[in-house]
């Protein structure tokens, strides 16, 4: 049984990460086991530490954080059906962490189930969520834009030393002719 002071504390997080956390996700765990639960955390808390924090709410209490917050209730109801755990994402990648719960629920028999979540402020469903699962992580973008960066350099370094090639390859036959 939640004591009064865990309810407050449970909302208040939820508000908290409602406010702050750059990505939360809504998933449906039904149907795991409790083995699943805790390889799931486990999974979770390899990737990402105490960047990523996994909770299961009573949907009472995240109705009552979300009405406290703000926010419109009507956006949320269907995050709320069925069992719902929520996943913060605070210093993580959001993408990163949508990337390893897709591959954990591929890999589970599609469990947990991602009912959809908030991105940056933005509430985004499962459709979403799929599509948002194969965008290319910040680290990999950082990657793209480097070797963006590094063609041309590269294009000089190479037009330049072959000129410098050419250049010693006429010495060298002027060099053998005498």
């Amino acid at each position: 049984m939640l004591t009064k002071e865990r309810k407050k504390f449970l909302i208040d997080n939820f508000i908290h990460a409602l406010e702050s956390s750059p990505a939360i996700l809504f998933v449906d765990f039904t149907g795991m086991s409790v083995t699943e639960t805790n390889e799931f955390r486990l999974e979770l808390y390899k990737n990402f530490g105490k960047d990523v924090v996994y909770t299961v709410y009573r949907t009472s209490l995240l109705k009552m954080a979300v009405k406290l917050a703000d926010k419109k209730l009507e956006e949320f109801e269907k995050f709320f059906e069925g069992s719902t755990g929520v996943i913060q994402a605070e210093e993580a990648d959001p993408i990163e962490v949508l990337k390893a719960v897709k591959k954990f629920s591929n890999s589970h028999n599609n469990k947990p189930f991602i009912k959809g979540g908030v991105l940056e402020g933005k509430i985004f469903d499962s459709l979403q969520a799929e599509e948002y699962a194969k965008l290319p992580s910040k680290q990999e973008l950082y990657a793209t834009v480097v070797r963006s960066l590094n063609n041309p350099i590269s294009g000089l370094v190479n037009a330049l030393s072959d000129n410098l090639r050419k250049l010693v390859i006429v010495f060298n036959a002027i060099k053998e002719k005498k």
